[in-house]
């Protein structure tokens, strides 16, 4: 016979409408009293009529993320740029999406309100924004609650961002370049149109005047390779003894690049990612890389918009993940002097 809400509200020890409030995210709940309840539907086995929820709360119970392009130049349609980081924060969405009843749906970079409208979504979520994607206008955020994971590039009042604090970590990366002899890092970015790219100039500009060193940032692109950012860096009048690259590709294609030149990592050049991967275990040499916790991103986001969409009005409006620096190889130099 099939649990019913009747069946959880008695064994839970509360009311009808309380069950109904913790399983559609309605009304002001106890957080005790919401756990009890939630406890209870999964010990009976209860699953809850979503087209029903639907009908009561007026809510599709859908939720849309969309990736913003990689290239903000390009603007580029792919839904999810060739990086780990985004499948994991992706993941890490849709996980918490199902435990919460709600589903997810993928847009592409391009989709704006009249678009996604057709799909009656909820909220949203835009991951790495730019600030002007279409899901941002004024005209969709006062009816859809919107979370970005990293935040644009103009502080909007309403904004509710997850983020790393990828400033410190900079700062953390380039001191563990200098505990290792290196003195002359430089910093090979991505566009400067999302958030953590200008977080990690920025601490690598303070790191670098408290350091005495004159600081070098090059951004690749669609119009800069990797190579052809290296081989700037390395015709400078002090070519750097380090590198802090703005993605895992970069890092790939200049652990690639150096392997061609006959360059040696750790030894000749130090490489460390701002962005983790589990290929960097894999390489030669092993590549150091900063781990995000993107899954954690991707679930904290859903977790924050469900609290939005059920009125709430969070303490934190601006949740930080925080990030861990894996030491590999890569940065090891003092193994090998």
């Amino acid at each position: 016979m099939a649990v019913t809400i009747h069946d959880v509200a008695a064994a839970a020890g509360v009311s009808l409408t309380t069950v109904s409030h913790v399983l559609s995210n309605q009304g002001r709940i106890g957080e005790r009293t919401r756990r009890r309840v939630l406890a209870v539907t999964a010990e009976l086995g209860y699953k809850a009529n979503v087209h029903a929820q639907q009908l009561v709360t007026n809510r599709s119970r859908t939720i849309a993320i969309q990736v913003a392009p990689f290239d903000a130049v390009s603007r580029s349609s792919i839904l999810i740029p060739n990086s780990e980081y985004f499948l994991e924060v992706l993941n890490g969405a849709s996980e918490e999406a199902e435990r919460q009843g709600y589903a997810l749906i993928l847009t592409p970079p391009g989709v704006g309100p009249h678009s996604i409208s057709a799909f009656a979504v909820d909220g949203a979520i835009i991951v790495d924004p730019h600030g002007d994607e279409g899901m941002l206008e004024p005209s969709w955020t006062k009816d859809h609650p919107v979370v970005t994971a990293g935040r644009t590039t103009g502080e909007r009042e309403d904004a509710y961002v997850v983020d790393n604090d990828h400033r410190a970590a900079a700062i953390e990366v380039l001191d563990h370049f200098w505990s290792q002899g290196y003195r002359n890092p430089a910093a090979m970015i991505t566009d400067r149109a999302r958030s953590y790219t200008r977080d990690v100039v920025d601490g690598y500009q303070h790191w670098a005047e408290d350091h005495g060193i004159v600081p070098q940032v090059v951004e690749t692109g669609s119009q800069t390779s990797s190579a052809q950012a290296l081989n700037d860096l390395l015709n400078a009048d002090t070519p750097p003894d380090a590198i802090y690259a703005g993605s895992e590709d970069i890092a790939l294609d200049l652990l690639h690049e150096c392997s061609r030149r006959g360059l040696r990592i750790p030894e000749d050049l130090g490489l460390c990612s701002c962005v983790d991967s589990s290929t960097f275990g894999l390489t030669t040499p092993e590549l150091s890389g900063l781990m995000c916790n993107p899954r954690g991103i991707g679930s904290s986001a859903v977790s924050l918009l469900v609290k939005l969409l059920a009125g709430e009005s969070p303490e934190e409006t601006r949740i930080i993940i925080p990030t861990e620096l894996k030491i590999r190889r890569s940065t090891q130099r003092t193994m090998y002097v």
